[in-house]
């Protein structure tokens, strides 16, 4: 399955509240639509608010309108962005801006699998959140200095980084950060071959999500669910998780969400024997994954679909591709990912069975 560790994007807002009207207006219809998921029409309003904002307050005014397009999948856009906001912000000596800005930055460069890039970045900005005082902010840090830790398998440090980002989300108040703390512990205590404990703590954080109409992190985690329910065999039970978990990211806008969730559904689908269905989302996930440019995903979504060659066919397989809106230069590079993730020639014969094995997380 494809896992989905919530990190955090830092929204920072500095000095705003204090500008004048002609950056404050704009800028709060911006944060408005933000609130409301309309991603597209909150850049409308940011950057008239960028038109009119001075140096001190431009690196917020970019920070919010990276965020809208990171959620909506534009991930370079949201780099260019962030980059800019954590210059300015240096040069401001703004330092919660520019710990928020590097936060952003290091999301997308895990997104990306850029690990050290990540990590470095993060540990910078948990010095400047520290040195501002800025706890909030310095949970955030903590939760993503997790997800990276665990990504590169140092399991036990994730953990620590985790629950430390848990004690602070509790101590400011902070239920967002308590849901994304929850859900990420659960998910190391899942690879620690734990997951009674995992299952605790997937629940808890859905429950306060939904309490709290936290819909982004009820997705994550009923994703984490649906992952967990497959790994016990309840297959039908897996499958209705992440099909409430691509709702909601469709709901709130969140691209990779949706991409990821796609081909969590398409990999249920394998298992359960569907290869026909299981084509098309594979086929749309494994397309937005790689527009995202993310590293954690395509390979498991081509898994999949080398599952359904395995079973359909070369031709069945093309021809279903092409249905699920793939070209027909699209559907052949699609078909030649699969074969390169078997090393071995494209088979002649359609009929032709491989068995290929693969472990993943």
């Amino acid at each position: 399955m494809i896992r989905r560790d919530l990190d955090r994007m830092a929204e920072y807002f500095g000095d705003l509240c204090h500008a004048d009207a002609a950056v404050w207006r704009p800028l709060e219809f911006g944060l408005a639509a933000m609130v409301a998921h309309h991603w597209d029409q909150a850049i409308e309003h940011l950057q008239q608010a960028r038109a009119k904002a001075g140096p001190a307050q431009l690196a917020p005014v970019l920070n919010q309108i990276g965020v809208c397009h990171y959620h909506q999948g534009r991930v370079a856009d949201a780099l260019r962005e962030f980059e800019e906001s954590a210059s300015l912000a240096g040069r401001e000596k703004d330092l919660p801006g520019r710990a928020s800005a590097l936060n952003n930055v290091a999301v997308i460069r895990h997104d990306y699998g850029e690990l050290g890039s990540a990590i470095r970045l993060l540990r910078e900005a948990l010095a400047l959140a520290r040195e501002s005082e800025n706890q909030p902010v310095e949970g955030l840090l903590l939760g993503n200095i997790g997800n990276v830790l665990h990504d590169r398998d140092q399991l036990d440090a994730a953990l620590r980084s985790l629950r430390e980002a848990l004690d602070v989300a509790r101590r400011v108040e902070d239920e967002r950060a308590v849901v994304c703390a929850l859900g990420n512990i659960g998910s190391v205590l899942r690879d620690r071959r734990r997951p009674d404990k995992a299952l605790a703590c997937y629940t808890e954080a859905l429950e306060t999500a939904y309490r709290i109409d936290y819909k982004l992190g009820a997705a994550i985690e009923l994703g984490n669910l649906g992952s967990l329910y497959r790994d016990r065999g309840e297959l039908d039970r897996a499958l209705k998780s992440h099909q409430t978990a691509l709702e909601l990211a469709h709901e709130v806008g969140n691209r990779a969400g949706k991409a990821a969730e796609l081909g969590n559904i398409g990999l249920l689908l394998v298992n359960k024997g569907m290869h026909e269905r299981a084509v098309r989302y594979l086929a749309e996930s494994l397309t937005a994954l790689l527009g995202l440019g993310a590293a954690h995903g395509p390979l498991q979504a081509l898994y999949g679909l080398s599952k359904c060659d395995d079973s359909l066919g070369r031709w069945k397989v093309r021809q279903l591709l092409q249905q699920a809106g793939l070209t027909d230069a699209g559907a052949a590079e699609t078909l030649d990912r699969i074969d390169l993730l078997r090393s071995r020639r494209p088979r002649r014969n359609p009929i032709q069975r491989t068995l290929f094995g693969w472990a993943g997380r």
